[in-house]
């Protein structure tokens, strides 16, 4: 008998959904430092199928994965993924998904989740260290389906690492007389430019030291609001610190 070899099955994935862009942090009427946008990587392959499933082709499946919001005050991100037929179609049953996460060379298993009945599915991750997120479906067989469902994986997006500043300066200050403001910066690290500015006025820029800490000499003719500005950087998210008010005599 001729054997018909079997074609390869190819996975579609489709770019992430728009969502609201992430946060801005404003200081004064004109600076702003924007967080960095996540952007979308090649996905990695999905976990291989089981011997059994191979027998089915199944119905190819979409996943996608999109960072969105701002962090909230446990410092976490939000996530939001959803699954579809590959034609964009609802697949109408709640469906078990995974989250994998990268900031190495190696994939993790994050978390596993249930979308609802639209395939949509809300999560949230913690932002210590760069790192990229993919949602994978493994694929199903379940009867509640109108087809065998293949296994599918989103586009890979990136969640950096958010910045922190802190700053330390006097409560009082004569006028014209230099003073001295100190900070740190995390995570550490030598050369993340930070600027000292209030009031809509920038007194200076500087470079923090091999332990994210940094000082400058600032003077003030009044009393002044001061804030340490971290821009967002490829891969640091910006920040700002808590006011601190030198009130000038």
């Amino acid at each position: 008998m001729l054997s018909v070899p079997m074609l390869p099955i190819t996975l579609r994935s489709v770019p992430a959904r728009l969502h609201r862009p992430l946060a801005a942090v404003v200081l004064g009427a004109a600076l702003l430092v924007p967080l960095q946008a996540v952007a979308p990587a090649v996905a990695a392959p999905p976990p291989a199928r089981s011997a059994s499933n191979r027998h089915a082709a199944g119905r190819a499946t979409q996943a996608t994965l999109t960072a969105y919001g701002d962090v909230d005050s446990s410092g976490k991100i939000h996530l939001s993924g959803s699954l579809r037929w590959a034609s964009g179609k609802l697949l109408g049953h709640s469906q078990h998904v995974e989250l994998w996460a990268r900031s190495g060379t190696t994939w993790t298993l994050v978390e596993k989740a249930v979308t609802d009945g639209r395939g949509d599915v809300e999560l949230s991750v913690s932002r210590g260290t760069d790192t990229r997120y993919q949602l994978r479906y493994p694929g199903s067989h379940s009867a509640q389906l109108s087809s065998v469902a293949a296994p599918s994986a989103s586009p890979s997006v990136m969640v950096h690492a958010l910045g922190q500043v802190t700053l330390q300066a006097p409560s009082k200050a004569r006028r014209g007389e230099t003073f001295v403001v100190t900070g740190r910066v995390t995570p550490a690290g030598a050369g993340h430019v930070v600027m000292v500015a209030g009031d809509g006025h920038t007194y200076t820029t500087l470079r923090t030291r091999a332990d994210g800490s940094f000082s400058a000499h600032v003077r003030l003719r009044m009393t002044t609001t001061l804030s340490a500005v971290l821009p967002a950087t490829a891969s640091l998210d910006g920040a700002v610190s808590g006011p601190r008010t030198v009130r000038v005599a």
